[in-house]
């Protein structure tokens, strides 16, 4: 947008400027297209070089700059913009972006990387060289005391590791028995459970049937007071 402000006529960037408020920004890349279509043979028929020279100050706007200032938005109009393109054209250059950004990281990780090697390397030369100068004998009596203090620190730990074993073991091992009695006290349970409902069981099954019998009786009983309440009112008349 600056751009077309700084190289056309006033008029032109106001009616410019209708349009951006008109339809939004995507109508400068019309217009860009349309600027770049008219000097479209001139552009083709120069090197990379005189491209950039005349894109940044040669004659680009010099057609628009001298026509009616319509002359520009009709030709932007006339440029015909594929939405699905544009799509795909904007996810290949985020795609090529991030494999340049991915690539540039790599990059950076492999110098970063070179530069530890070279620091490693000249430390170890460094370290040759001190013991070239400090004699084979020194060098092997160091190195001998450092492999003794590595075979004692290995027997350490083979030993603290043998230790854990076994303490794992035992603690392993007591676990079990625990658990191994825990499920027996709770089986025994179980069974004391399981015999005290089949007791209340059985209760429940004679407390039923007595509940069936005594029913039976009331309703016996029932039957024979109805049967004396209707002799006592026969014998009750006949007195009468």
């Amino acid at each position: 947008m600056t751009m077309f402000a700084y190289r056309l006529p006033i008029e032109l960037t106001f009616r410019l400027f209708d349009v951006v408020f008109a339809e939004g920004l995507d109508c400068l890349l019309r217009v860009a297209i349309a600027v770049l279509k008219r000097s479209q043979t001139r552009l083709l028929s120069l090197e990379f070089e005189a491209i950039l020279q005349y894109l940044n100050d040669g004659p680009l706007f010099a057609f628009y700059s001298h026509a009616a200032p319509d002359m520009m938005v009709r030709d932007s109009n006339q440029v015909s913009l594929n939405a699905r393109l544009l799509q795909r054209l904007r996810r290949q250059y985020i795609e090529e972006m991030q494999r340049k950004l991915a690539e540039e990281d790599e990059s950076n990780k492999l110098r970063t990387e070179h530069e530890q090697l070279k620091q490693e390397c000249a430390q170890l030369r460094s370290t040759l060289e001190e013991l070239k100068q400090s004699g084979g004998a020194g060098s092997r009596q160091s190195l001998q005391l450092e492999l003794d203090k590595q075979r004692d620190e290995n027997q350490r730990l083979a030993q603290t590791v043998s230790e854990l074993e076994l303490r794992i073991k035992d603690e392993r091992s007591t676990a079990e028995a625990q658990l191994k009695a825990d499920m027996d006290q709770l089986a025994q349970k179980n069974v004391q459970l399981t015999i005290k409902n089949q007791q209340l069981e059985d209760g429940l099954q004679d407390m039923e049937e007595a509940l069936v019998q005594i029913k039976m009786l009331y309703a016996e009983s029932e039957n024979q007071r109805e049967l004396m309440t209707a002799k006592f009112e026969n014998l009750k008349k006949a007195l009468t």
